[in-house]
């Protein structure tokens, strides 16, 4: 909750009273101003286009009052916490709406700022408690059912293993035990995992045959029913369904992120014991070997996993040979079809991969490259997701060495076009694909390649340059900005705002 700010929009139909709010130091109290309206009626539009966590308003206006934009708000947005702010004529009104469930009510006329700084935290620790509150008792079951697998998980010793996965899931043993892995960038992370755990929970709900659990951070456990676990190929398919319904919400809630997360799963080998449920869970749980050589697949077998490792010396000494001659195209040649070969063939630690392709590409690049150019394709490096998110990095750098830079394929110049003429649209990969002629999945790999940066951050990169330029070019509030860029959530805007500029919209509205 400390670092979780709330939102806020103002409602007063007295202008002087609007600009003495928006000079209140909100962001040294932890909220952001995103908003104000002149009667109820404007504040009840502006809240189901963005839905402010607090409300501030006057209660005598016309069109709509303070008292009928309270009750509208408890019917709509139960959620959302209202201040009022009222003249000694309206206090017995006053008075009834806290009753009924106002956060505070202060008195316009001597209102001061620890007035107005006190409503605020008391609206904090409400809004606490009220989230608290409804966590509900099935969620609250998930995290001790997740308590007690970790640590049956950590103790092969622990008793009352097959009592309890019979009692809380209706399984016995032997058992298999299925993980979906989630993987998304740091500024996304947050928002995909909360669409996960509330789509996994609707698809739990509506009878699905599976029930989950959180194992480790970015990592479910789904316990499949007995009649699904008898044959692995039904257990595939129901897991393909899964996360095929996951990816379809996902990406209508978040169509924004542009596809910026990848889900897979893992199937573990039977639990037959006890004595086997702690290696079984470690297996599933952890991050899957094959998934970087992978990338087209959506589900991994354990028993077929083959472990990474590292090259003999002999096979090391032979690529960094190759490595090392001057030519360009000789070069990209031996990055696009030898490395990939020879990492796959001996499966090597795909972080180990990373730290080795820097190497070789720093020695190639030695004094041929600025040095903030060599730190970001360091950092490229290793955001790289798969083998070919790799190679797509180095080849880049490659080409592009000196300013010359070849000429993009047609598909990619025609889906850049698109994107830069809808960034303020939902853009997303089977969208883009659709317009260029291509399957999502090739345009995913194809447009790293050829531009040399994944097709989420390229479109983000140019949301922020517009969201910046508008800033600072326009009187367009914040949250109409995010909007014309495209991203209607104000909180993921400001958070990859933050990310990518290093400073707070306001920041760049103030100059």
């Amino acid at each position: 909750m400390a670092n979780e700010w709330l939102t806020v929009l103002i409602v007063d139909d007295e202008l002087p009273i609007r600009q003495e709010l928006r000079l209140f130091p909100w962001e040294s109290h932890g909220f952001e101003l995103i908003g104000e309206a002149s009667n109820g009626e404007e504040a009840l539009r502006f809240c189901r286009n963005f839905t402010p966590d607090v409300v501030v308003t006057d209660i005598t206006m016309p069109v709509m009052d303070g008292l009928a934009l309270f009750r509208a708000l408890r019917e709509e947005y139960p959620e959302a916490l209202v201040i009022l702010l009222t003249c000694h004529s309206d206090f017995a009104y006053a008075c009834e709406a806290v009753k009924l469930g106002a956060i505070e009510y202060i008195v316009k006329v001597t209102m001061g700022e620890d007035d107005l700084g006190c409503a605020l935290d008391k609206a904090k620790e409400v809004y606490a408690r009220e989230r608290s509150r409804r966590r509900s008792e099935t969620e609250r079951q998930r995290w001790e059912c997740s308590l007690k697998l970790r640590r049956f998980a950590q103790d092969p010793e622990a008793g009352g293993m097959t009592d309890f996965l019979w009692e809380a899931f209706g399984l016995g043993l032997p058992l298999r035990l299925t993980a979906l892995h989630v993987e998304a960038r740091k500024e996304n992370r947050l928002l995909v995992k909360r669409e996960v755990e509330e789509t996994l929970t609707e698809l739990e709900r509506s009878h699905l045959p599976f029930a989950w659990v959180p194992a480790e951070d970015g990592v479910y456990l789904l316990l499949f029913e007995p009649s699904v676990q008898r044959s692995a190929g039904v257990l595939r398919d129901q897991l393909e369904a899964a996360m095929d319904a996951l990816c379809k919400v996902i990406d209508s809630r978040l169509a924004y992120l542009s596809g910026a997360f990848r889900l897979y799963a893992v199937i573990g080998e039977p639990v037959r014991e006890a004595a086997d449920f702690p290696g079984c869970y470690r297996t599933v749980a952890n991050e899957h070997p094959n998934r970087f050589y992978d990338a087209a697949s959506r589900v991994f077998i354990a028993d077929t996993a083959e472990a990474a490792g590292a090259p003999d010396e002999t096979a090391n000494a032979e690529i960094r040979e190759k490595l090392k001659q001057q030519d360009r195209e000789k070069l990209v040649h031996q990055f696009m079809h030898e490395l990939p070969r020879w990492a796959a063939k001996f499966r090597i630690d795909p972080d180990t991969l990373k730290i080795w392709a820097a190497d070789w590409l720093r020695e190639w690049l030695h004094g041929q490259s600025s040095g903030a150019r060599a730190l970001g394709a360091a950092k490229a490096l290793q955001e790289a997701r798969t083998i070919g998110e790799l190679i797509a990095v180095i080849v880049h750098e490659v080409e592009t060495l000196g300013g010359k830079k070849r000429k993009l394929r047609k598909e990619i110049a025609d889906a850049q076009h698109y994107i830069g003429n809808h960034l303020d649209q939902s853009i997303t990969l089977p969208v883009v694909a659709e317009q260029v002629g291509l399957s999502p999945h090739y345009l995913s790999r194809l447009f790293r390649e050829e531009a040399g940066i994944s097709f989420n951050d390229y479109i983000t990169k140019l949301r922020m340059d517009k969201a910046v330029h508008l800033l600072q070019t326009t009187s367009m509030r914040v949250y109409e900005v995010a909007s014309a860029v495209g991203i209607p959530s104000y909180r993921y805007f400001n958070a990859t705002f933050r990310e990518h500029t290093g400073a707070a919209p306001t920041a760049y509205k103030k100059g």
